[in-house]
């Protein structure tokens, strides 16, 4: 199984984005939660998308739980995290957003890159649309 592409950039600032790109497995996720939690940490941010337009996620409920807890302690200080779903993966991102929800952070899913700036306050081109050039 080759591993999924994340694709990262900020998408406004103090604005993180990371796009899920591929099937997700459990190994590979909490690699990419250490590289979350040094970027969040070493940045000035005040919110986080997880783009799962692209994404084929397989973690299991607990799963998600353990990555969570993981890189609780950086997302307890930003003020919104958002997921940006496909009709395919709108089950795992709000499964996603009610966990967070649950530990305290304020947390929303999204249909529309759109929808997502708008309850982020921020302008900004969609950066999901870079992945495809």
């Amino acid at each position: 199984m080759s591993e999924p592409t994340i694709f990262a950039c900020d998408a406004a600032p103090g604005c993180r984005y990371a796009a899920v790109l591929g099937r997700t497995s459990f190994e590979t996720t909490m690699r990419n939660a250490q590289r979350l939690v040094d970027r969040l940490a070493g940045g000035d941010y005040a919110s986080l998308v997880i783009d799962y337009r692209g994404a084929e996620p397989s973690l299991a409920p607990d799963q998600y739980t353990a990555f969570f807890k993981f890189i609780l302690p950086e997302l307890s200080r930003l003020d919104m995290v958002a997921y940006v779903y496909a009709p395919g993966t709108l089950m795992r991102a709000a499964h996603a957003t009610r966990q967070l929800s649950d530990m305290g952070v304020n947390a929303r899913a999204f249909a529309s890159w759109d929808e997502t700036a708008e309850f982020l306050g921020i302008e900004a081109a969609d950066p999901f649309l870079e992945t495809a050039s």
